[in-house]
């Protein structure tokens, strides 16, 4: 008799795993108020990321490079200049610099259209994991055995880490190494690291709101690509309601209301959404398609 290969076990009645899934940003955005700096006069709002009008035109890779290296080398010593400035650092025999600032400084001045290097991700990120770090080690700490052990603190450390930033939102691949090292190689800071790395972004971000801003544009958003504005009363009243086929929405409802994305391929210009990220490999491919436009 010949054996039937049995059909593969159908997957309707298992679990549906894509409704495994948290958005914080639908929980917080909700109680935030829309950022400020379209209030703000024009050269302050301008380097702080805001642009009223479309986005800066992109600069070739000569200038990213030029840029991310004034800027790479202005934010890390930056950062290590003050450090070796504060006497409560220098007491507990801090490092010059944090070690994950290094990363930090290729995000927040060559990928800056990445969400990785946005202020929200860097920040939050960063102190998490710093306060994360610190946690282990002292949990590590009340046990002889488990302080002897310090490559199991230190994955454990990262680890929750990682897991914080991807349920909020947060992720900064740097923030890993520094949860590492809260536990591996600065031990001895304790809870001082934790004012280091805050102080350390902090000086990072205003050198790469300054650098970043003179031919580009840093950040892409603070919080969130999404628009935190609140619709008017009439406008939310009219979108609880459907709208009857071939009525456009109002500028008002577009703007409250998530609705794909367009990049636009113009004669000579590309116009893209605040919140996509592309390579700059990928924007030299879509100014060449402008260029032939006719």
């Amino acid at each position: 008799m010949v054996h039937q290969p049995q059909p593969a076990p159908s997957t309707s009645k298992g679990f549906d795993f894509s409704r495994w899934h948290f958005n914080i940003d639908a929980c917080l955005n909700p109680y935030l108020p829309a950022p400020p700096w379209r209030w703000l006069p024009r050269p302050v709002s301008h380097f702080l990321g805001y642009r009223e009008d479309q986005p800066p035109k992109a600069v070739g890779n000569l200038l990213i490079t030029f840029w991310a290296l004034i800027g790479a080398f202005c934010g890390v010593l930056v950062v290590a200049e003050v450090f070796l400035h504060v006497p409560s650092f220098q007491a507990h025999h801090a490092p010059i610099i944090v070690a994950s600032f290094g990363a930090t400084a290729v995000l927040e001045f060559s990928a800056i259209d990445s969400p990785f290097a946005q202020p929200r991700n860097m920040m939050v990120g960063q102190v998490a994991a710093s306060i994360i770090g610190v946690a282990i080690a002292k949990l590590f700490a009340l046990n002889p055995h488990a302080h002897a052990l310090p490559q199991v603190g230190g994955a454990l450390a990262c680890a929750i880490a990682t897991a914080f930033m991807a349920i909020t939102n947060t992720t900064h691949p740097p923030a890993g190494a520094t949860a590492l090292l809260a536990v591996t190689e600065a031990y001895e800071l304790g809870w001082y690291l934790v004012p280091m790395v805050l102080l350390g972004c902090v000086l990072i971000l205003l050198v790469a709101l300054l650098i970043d801003n003179i031919q580009r544009r840093f950040p892409v958003y603070w919080w969130t690509p999404h628009s935190l504005a609140r619709p008017k009363p009439e406008d939310a009243e009219s979108v609880r309601h459907e709208k009857p086929s071939g009525v456009k929405p109002t500028e008002s409802e577009d703007s409250f209301m998530d609705k794909p994305e367009k990049i636009i391929i113009q004669r000579g210009e590309v116009l893209m959404p605040d919140n996509l990220w592309i390579s700059a490999e990928e924007r030299e491919v879509l100014e060449r398609v402008s260029q032939r436009i006719q």
